[in-house]
């Protein structure tokens, strides 16, 4: 235990590249009406698929891959079209709220 007391590190936080960073916020920030724009491209749709069941085969897992599979490939672009139309349709009416 002395050898390892001897041995600890010691900071010196008066140097200047020892001081501790500040950050600009302190506290909960709230987004308040998110765009769906700035939402829209970070979508995962793998698990959106999944939910419903379709899984391609390799090659074709996964978004946009999926599109190309043999056997589920027309419904899940079916199914993506449609979930398309809804986001358009929250974003047009605003009937969908975004908060962050």
């Amino acid at each position: 235990l002395e050898e390892a007391r001897k041995k600890a590190c010691v900071l010196d936080f008066t140097l200047p590249e020892n001081t501790p960073y500040t950050p600009n916020f302190i506290g909960t920030k709230v987004i308040d009406d998110f765009e769906f724009d700035d939402i829209e491209k970070a979508i995962d749709w793998n698990p959106f698929f999944q939910t419903w069941q379709l899984r391609g085969r390799y090659p074709n897992r996964g978004y946009p891959k999926i599109f190309n599979d043999e056997t589920v490939g027309e419904e899940a672009k079916k199914l993506f079209d449609d979930a398309q139309k809804m986001l358009a349709q929250f974003k047009e009416k605003k009937s969908l709220k975004l908060v962050a």
